[in-house]
């Protein structure tokens, strides 16, 4: 996971995902990303007879603040001990980021950015997802895989494998009802051929199992939760809730999340 990107903009969370995309570049001396994205094709305004005037204004202003952030991040960064570039594109950022995974190992975004979804969705790239005022500083630290049997856990579980290697320990946490099992010790020996020696734990599901992944992890000091998102669709999530949406909504603690 040498290459990581981490989207840069002015929201609250910035600074969270800055310091845990330059902890882990300090863990695998890797490289870190910074690309500052503002769409100017969208601040178009139509007249009436079909031509299009760009507000001169306002695109000169949002120039300014891409600016003004590239330069604070520079003067930020310059001091660490970490690779790292900024960059600037008039893209939108969900295609800015999806289009620069090409070359990424990782995401590093706010688990509160609204396009969270939409990138995890749309990439092949696993997203670190950084609960607001929790940045992820250390990775000698317990690890969870909340694992449900599907493509999506299985592929979250293989993107993780760098950062289980360095957890003080992985638990591999199976929520299943009586009419579910899912192959935790299979998924247990995939993990032991990298060498990871993962505990198995299978515990049966009583209330939201979002609830159950959330209490085991606290019990057994989780620093990271390795999951897949929307292994059911995300309009079933949506309407009748589930394990993803509630763990967006509500994870105190950072996720590595795949689809």
């Amino acid at each position: 996971m040498r290459s990581i990107l981490c989207p840069a903009d002015n929201a609250k969370s910035l600074d969270d995902r800055v310091e845990s995309a330059l902890a882990l570049a300090r863990e695998v001396n890797g490289h870190v990303a910074f690309e500052i994205s503002t769409p100017f094709g969208e601040m178009i305004a139509w007249e009436p007879f079909g031509g299009a005037a760009l507000t001169a204004q306002v695109i000169n202003q949002a120039r300014d603040d891409d600016r003004v952030l590239a330069a604070k991040l520079d003067a930020q960064l310059a001091p660490q001990d970490v690779a790292f570039d900024v960059a600037m594109t008039d893209q939108g950022r969900i295609e800015s980021v999806i289009g620069a995974t090409r070359f990424a190992d990782v995401i590093v975004l706010g688990l509160g950015d609204p396009v969270i979804e939409e990138i995890v969705l749309g990439t092949h790239c696993p997203v670190l997802a950084i609960p607001k005022d929790v940045p992820l500083l250390r990775f000698d630290v317990p690890m969870m895989v909340a694992w449900d049997g599907g493509h999506e856990g299985a592929r979250a579980m293989r993107a993780a494998v760098p950062l289980l290697r360095m957890a003080s320990a992985v638990h591999l946490v199976a929520v299943q009802s009586d009419q579910e099992t899912f192959a935790g010790l299979e998924a247990a020996s995939y993990l032991s051929r990298h060498d990871i020696h993962a505990e198995v734990h299978e515990i049966k599901r009583e209330g939201p199992a979002a609830s159950v992944i959330e209490t085991t992890a606290r019990d057994l000091g989780i620093g990271l939760i390795v999951m897949g998102l929307f292994g059911k669709s995300r309009l079933r999530e949506m309407v009748l809730g589930g394990v993803s949406r509630a763990m967006l909504d509500h994870s105190k603690i950072p996720l590595l999340l795949a689809h």
